[in-house]
């Protein structure tokens, strides 16, 4: 940051309302950028900060019970374990079990080498899987002849556009899977735009998307140097070590937590944030739904198109075994096709992904039920929950024993679902946003649903608050 945005806002007071990743970061980074910590006033409705990120041991296991990692490729959040004096803490992927399973019947089979989220950079690896039958690998080389589609065609779903590209088979295979492992959501409703636009972009580049994603690997090999760490990376204690961290760098703060935020006011210049008056700015950072419902007195047509973004749910399962009633394949973990039928939507496998999740002789697993195809698994008795994944780790994994003990978690309306209609959407509302002097909206409903993306979108408002502008 520079010191330009230390004189732009040193003097002003500042209200952010949230104390997840997204608050804190912001206002780690404003105070970076020079304004005091007395000079903003953090509104948090939990006694504790960190929304989703929860870290805790037990009997010798680190358990993640919301999100475990970030991704590399997105250096915002990696960034800030830099800045904030956590680079020595930053473990990747175990080097033995840098691979993802695709489920198929009662086998795990490895994702084809070379294969980028949906499109496949190697062509032999994805012709020996038995992921698809040679029909279905046939119809994906389509994509190697088939048309560019108009720039003024309609937007589409994600799964109309792989079955466009690459065929129906390879969508329910291996695309669905891996959409629903990111996004806990139904490709149908998803915009290939919102949710994966660098296929979009492949797609008017280079036409074919097997062209594209073998360019793409040919450059990466050749950009390649130093340790390989991998595509994920968390920290050695777990990633509550961000929010234990952040809270100690933002320790000036004017801190109000256990205080949910009941209405929110701008007029005469400032904000006023449950009475009180004085702030300059203010930067709502949470669920979409949630800053909907806190502007609606401010701009109802802001707050309407806030609202409109819908989110989806999720169940994480936290379960220990002994090693011996429990063989696992050296991969990160698994994803399951809906068409399996299974509860299971993914299963990480925490304990051989990284170090030091579970005691020697021991597993550690995070499986992952409900989302947007399955909503229902989140009113669902903790027995059948923890019924139906044993069922399916049996079936896949061959377990042998029970489990040492459970943890359950349910995260209602965690998730933002990028539905058809969100770019423009999006384009809406923070176009209204910048017409509302001072104010930001940072989370997970508008341009990413990861700690990077969230990250990232607290730097640009450090930036546009600042008056220096970022493309988003």
């Amino acid at each position: 940051m520079t010191s330009d945005v230390g004189r732009r806002t040193s003097d002003e007071r500042i209200a952010i309302i949230g104390g997840g990743i997204g608050g804190l970061a912001l206002a780690f980074r404003l105070i970076e950028a020079g304004t005091p910590p007395g000079h903003i006033t953090l509104f948090e409705a939990r006694e504790r900060c960190g929304g989703l990120i929860q870290s805790t041991r037990r009997d010798g296991f680190l358990i993640e019970h919301g999100p475990d990692s970030v991704i590399r490729t997105k250096p915002a959040g990696v960034r800030l374990f830099q800045d904030l004096g956590l680079a020595d803490a930053i473990v990747g992927t175990e080097p033995a079990s840098r691979q993802a399973l695709i489920a198929k019947g009662s086998r795990l089979h490895p994702v084809p080498e070379g294969l980028y989220l949906l499109a496949p950079g190697r062509l032999l690896p994805f012709a020996l899987s038995p992921l698809l039958s040679w029909a279905g690998k046939l119809r994906a080389g389509l994509d190697l002849v088939l048309p560019r589609r108009s720039a003024d065609a309609p937007e589409e779903s994600l799964a109309a556009f792989v079955r466009r590209r690459l065929g129906r088979e390879l969508f329910e295979r291996i695309a669905q899977p891996m959409a629903s492992g990111i996004y806990t959501a139904d490709p149908e409703q998803l915009s290939v735009a919102a949710t994966m636009p660098q296929f979009v972009e492949w797609e008017r580049e280079h036409r074919s998307l097997i062209l594209a994603a073998r360019a793409r690997t040919r450059a990466m090999n050749q950009a390649a140097a130093g340790p390989r760490y991998g595509l994920f990376a968390t920290l050695r204690e777990g990633l509550r070590g961000v929010i234990d961290r952040l809270e100690e760098r933002c320790a000036g703060l004017d801190w109000r937590r256990g205080r949910p935020v009941a209405a929110i006011r701008h007029g005469n210049g400032g904000w006023t944030v449950d009475g009180i008056g004085g702030f300059a700015r203010a930067a709502i950072c949470g669920p979409a739904h949630v800053a909907g419902r806190l502007l609606q007195p401010v701009d109802a047509g802001l707050a309407s198109d806030l609202g409109a973004i819908p989110y989806a749910g999720a169940v994480i399962l936290n379960l220990a075994f002994r090693a011996a009633d429990l063989d696992l394949p050296r991969a990160a973990g698994f994803v399951v096709p809906h068409i399996e039928g299974r509860a299971t939507l993914a299963t990480t496998f925490m304990s051989i992904k990284y170090a030091g999740r579970a005691p020697e002789g021991h597993h550690l697993l995070r499986i992952f039920l409900g989302g947007a195809n399955d909503a229902r698994r989140l009113d669902a008795a903790d027995a059948d929950l923890v019924a139906a994944a044993l069922a399916d780790l049996r079936d896949l994994l061959g377990l042998r024993g029970e489990p040492l003990w459970v943890e359950i978690d349910r995260w209602r309306d965690a998730m933002a679902q990028y539905h058809l209609g969100h770019v423009e959407r999006l384009r809406r509302i923070r176009g209204r946003e910048a017409a509302l002097p001072g104010l930001a909206l940072i989370g997970n409903g508008y341009e990413g649903v990861g700690i990077p993306d969230i990250v990232a979108q607290a730097e640009a408002a450090v930036q546009r608050w600042s008056g220096g502008e970022q493309p988003r």
